[in-house]
């Protein structure tokens, strides 16, 4: 019923860590930490201080930029800002009064700004769609694609 203290989930993280990352080298992957908005480090900038401070080849940030606007941040500058940091984007769009995985284009998300920042720093390959919709599922993941063509995203 009490929530634990900074300091507490801080350790529970490092102790983690300390056992997961051998793993991870070991088997030639990366664990990636993803900006949720209810977790104990929701933005861009928490998380890169963890990846700076734990300084393992094997750490990253999956960034989701519909958490990260819902929360107030700014996905096109951030992406920027921290592509070195990031591993992996998940992409779909969001209200700023309810957090969302929307279709593309309903939401607050500059998806043509988006478009132009995931082109100068990363690889297609990188970013991962995340529409979630319980009806429809395939019809979701095709209209998201043509409406990422439509503001200018080079995609399949």
């Amino acid at each position: 019923m009490i929530s634990p203290t900074i300091p507490q989930t801080l350790g529970w993280l490092y102790e983690s860590l300390d056992v997961l990352l051998p793993v991870a080298k070991q088997a030639g992957v990366r664990l990636l930490m993803e900006n949720t908005p209810y977790c104990f480090r929701p933005t861009i900038g928490e998380l890169v201080g963890l990846v700076e401070e734990i300084k393992s080849e094997n750490l990253s940030i999956v960034y989701d930029v519909a958490n990260a606007a819902y929360i107030g941040e700014d996905p096109v500058a951030s992406l920027r800002l921290h592509h070195s940091h990031i591993g992996l984007v998940h992409i779909s769009d969001t209200g700023s009064d309810v957090w969302g995985h929307d279709p593309i284009g309903t939401g607050i998300i500059d998806f043509e700004g988006l478009g132009r920042a995931v082109d100068s720093v990363f690889s297609i390959d990188s970013v991962v769609l995340e529409v979630i919709r319980e009806e429809a599922p395939l019809l979701e993941v095709n209209n998201a694609m043509q409406e990422l063509k439509k503001r200018g995203w080079r995609v399949d």
